[in-house]
């Protein structure tokens, strides 16, 4: 009688040593993804609240297929701004422009031009970064 009490508290304990190594196998993983999922998304507002642009000057040229529109965009935060991803919008309509360089630098201003824009009347630019921080002006033609 005394050998298997022994022998089922010995397979209860190695039960219960399996049983912990996979729970804890299995949700270890899980536990550290969530951290670092936690931390993304700090290190994200922190740049979020970080992120600043102003448009400091709105100037249109009219032409024969409608006007161009000359954007002058002033990094007033503290993070760099890479115009690779930046989106313009007119009037709320997504249009494809260019910038007269790479990045903007905390205190910097960058030139962005659109092409033949057509409307008349007031308008509105909408400048959106990477990260969504975004920027309005109007402006008439």
């Amino acid at each position: 009688m005394g050998f298997s009490i022994s022998a089922a508290a010995a397979i209860i304990g190695v039960s219960v040593l399996m049983i912990l190594e996979i729970s804890l196998g299995t949700l270890m993983p899980v536990y550290m993804d969530i951290q670092k999922s936690y931390d993304d998304m700090r290190d994200r507002a922190v740049e979020e609240l970080l992120t600043s642009i102003t448009i400091t000057y709105t100037n249109t040229t009219v032409n024969a297929s409608g006007y161009d529109l000359n954007v002058t965009l002033e990094n007033s935060g503290s993070t760099t701004v890479d115009t690779q991803y930046l989106d313009v919008l007119i009037n709320g309509v997504s249009v494809p422009f260019s910038c007269d360089s790479s990045y903007i630098y905390p205190e910097n201003n960058a030139s962005i031009q659109v092409y033949g824009v057509s409307g008349s009347g007031e308008n509105k630019v909408k400048i959106i970064t990477e990260n969504g921080i975004s920027c309005y002006d109007s402006y008439m033609v």
